[in-house]
């Protein structure tokens, strides 16, 4: 593995073995500005235009053919590892089906942060939180069954009342953790990210998709800190008329003076195609004329 630390100003509060500290560097977390809700961060893969996918191609909509490395997929596992809860939208997993159709279960593939995890960090079996405010999901993915993820749902009013019928018919009561917050098909994301810090105890939150989702928690100025891996190719536009490359910031619109700002906490690379940049949010900057 090629990572290199070109810059870093982080805390050093986590409990890293001396071997990956030299491979990282220092890492922690700030205290959360915010003590009713997680310190949330997020992490995607973008190309240099900032687009987060090639949508449009049958069977490769997860974003896999932005070039990725091993230092990425290491890096995916790392942040894991450090915080207690994964969330995800429902299109995220539908649109990652794996090869076998059953699609992934997001959990660390690498054994020593997982044991790292597990043994001196003890968060205890990877928490994936899955939101859909319409409950339009199949319960019957990998992810909702693996050794190596608690999955939950988290849902609306006319959300929780779909998945709980399909759970029934599968004769599967109790053996999915669904949170209803909302009313309708629309989820309250203030009101998620309260409950699960003060009722459930989750205290950092990885943020991994997609942009829709991403793009609502920093209109709802629920984000603290963006890791982004930069692959120096450019997506472009479509190959199909109507359809929309997302980038990893979704569909928000903001002028100059409430755009959001991100300050530069950690830079890594891996030669010769990708930079990793880790940014914390510091909202819109006020400018001289």
């Amino acid at each position: 593995m090629d990572l290199q630390i070109c810059y870093t100003a982080s805390e050093d509060t986590f409990p890293l073995p001396r071997h990956i500290k030299e491979r990282y560097g220092p890492f922690g977390f700030p205290a959360p500005a915010d003590a009713r809700r997680p310190y949330i961060s997020s992490n995607f893969v973008m190309g240099l235009d900032g687009r987060a996918s090639f949508r449009e191609l049958e069977g490769r909509t997860d974003g896999r053919p932005v070039s990725r490395s091993r230092e990425d997929r290491w890096l995916m596992d790392f942040l894991r590892a450090h915080h207690d809860a994964q969330l995800i939208g429902a299109s995220t997993l539908r649109e990652e089906p794996n090869p076998d159709g059953r699609g992934w279960d997001y959990g660390i593939d690498d054994e020593e942060l997982r044991m790292y995890r597990q043994d001196i960090l003890r968060l205890g079996r990877q928490k994936v939180l899955v939101l859909s405010g319409s409950g339009n999901i199949d319960v019957t993915l990998r992810i909702f069954s693996s050794p190596r993820v608690e999955a939950w749902i988290i849902t609306a009013r006319e959300g929780q009342k779909n998945l709980l019928s399909q759970i029934k018919r599968l004769g599967r009561e109790g053996t999915i953790k669904i949170l209803s917050v909302g009313e309708g098909t629309r989820v309250d994301f203030v009101a998620v990210t309260h409950l699960l810090r003060q009722e459930h105890g989750i205290q950092t939150l990885l943020c991994e998709g997609g942009p829709t989702l991403y793009g609502e928690f920093l209109k709802n100025q629920l984000i603290d800190e963006d890791f982004r891996t930069m692959s120096f190719q450019v997506l472009g536009e479509s190959t199909k008329p109507g359809i929309d490359r997302p980038t990893a910031y979704g569909q928000v619109s903001y002028t100059p003076g409430t755009a959001p700002w991100f300050r530069l906490i950690s830079l890594h690379y891996a030669l010769p195609y990708h930079a990793f940049f880790r940014l914390r949010y510091e909202g819109p900057r006020k400018f001289q004329d």
